[in-house]
């Protein structure tokens, strides 16, 4: 054995072309070829060497390496944990509010007194989940939805399930929680989804009014009004009743008679020599619509 690191790279790529994959990997280990043992780790589906090589790699400082192997294991807290070491809190607080809601109100106070450093009006407008939640309106079934799907985050599937599998992007997480929580007993909430559930509302206190000294108020009358006084009607005299029966007056008491003597005076007054009949046609049906 040789402690160059060149020397272990040339004998691990000897290896590859004869498929000894174990001494590859022992080789590459050896020569600190962390992105040759992302390539190796990931081509096997080999869980135990990507958990190594994001241990490996994180020590070593190749952040990139370390997050893409948590990522591929599906270790959400460890990546979420990288990002915080590595001081990217705004990349934290995006991954946890999509994957792990119940640590968003965390980490956000971390960017916020970062960002405070430089920019103390843009900390203070980031909201915190715990104090705006009408801003965040789906968030208590993202918390409820973590939970549910916690055993399924710490489950590897074999790769050769992945073509039967449906890719993540294809699912509905928060339809399939609804339908998860009508089907089974409620699923409880963790110390640090509870704290999110239940955040801490100020109860108002009612307000205690002084007694005031009873005032005696002065009597009043119970008794019902008495109704308004219906509009007097006139009667008709009995001697207009029986000519408008007789048809000598009409229903407002006019005389008949009366009226037939205007008609007549009408009449008279009209002087027909007045009247320009040149240009009537007869024969015009329209005169007679």
């Amino acid at each position: 054995e040789h402690s160059s690191e060149q020397r272990w790279k040339q004998l691990s790529d000897l290896a590859l072309r004869g498929s000894d994959f174990q001494l590859a990997k022992k080789c590459m280990y050896n020569a600190k070829d962390y992105s040759g043992l992302l390539l190796l780790a990931s081509s096997l589906g080999d869980a135990e060497c990507m958990e190594q090589l994001a241990e490996s790699a994180h020590a070593a400082g190749k952040e990139n390496i370390a997050f893409t192997a948590y990522m591929t294991l599906n270790n959400i807290p460890k990546c979420l944990q990288l990002l915080i070491e590595t001081e990217r809190y705004p990349e934290a607080a995006i991954m946890a509010k999509t994957y792990m809601p119940s640590e968003v109100s965390r980490i956000l106070k971390m960017w916020q007194s970062d960002l405070s450093k430089t920019n103390e009006k843009a900390a203070e407008a980031l909201a915190d989940p715990l104090q705006y939640d009408n801003l965040f309106p789906e968030l208590q079934m993202a918390l409820k939805a973590e939970k549910a799907l916690e055993k399924e985050r710490g489950t590897l599937l074999p790769a050769s399930s992945y073509p039967a599998d449906t890719p993540n992007w294809e699912r509905d997480v928060l339809a399939e929680t609804e339908e998860l929580l009508a089907s089974l007993p409620e699923v409880s909430a963790g110390p640090r989804e509870e704290e999110m559930l239940t955040a801490e509302v100020k109860e108002e206190q009612p307000v205690s009014v002084p007694a005031q000294p009873d005032i005696p108020s002065a009597p009043v009358d119970s008794t019902p009004a008495p109704p308004p006084p219906a509009a007097p009607i006139a009667e008709t005299p009995a001697e207009v009743k029986s000519e408008v029966s007789d048809g000598k007056r009409d229903l407002f008491g006019n005389s008949s008679t009366d009226f037939l003597d205007d008609m007549d005076k009408e009449i008279s007054e009209l002087n027909l020599d007045d009247i320009n009949v040149d240009d009537i046609d007869i024969d015009d049906e329209s005169m007679f619509d």
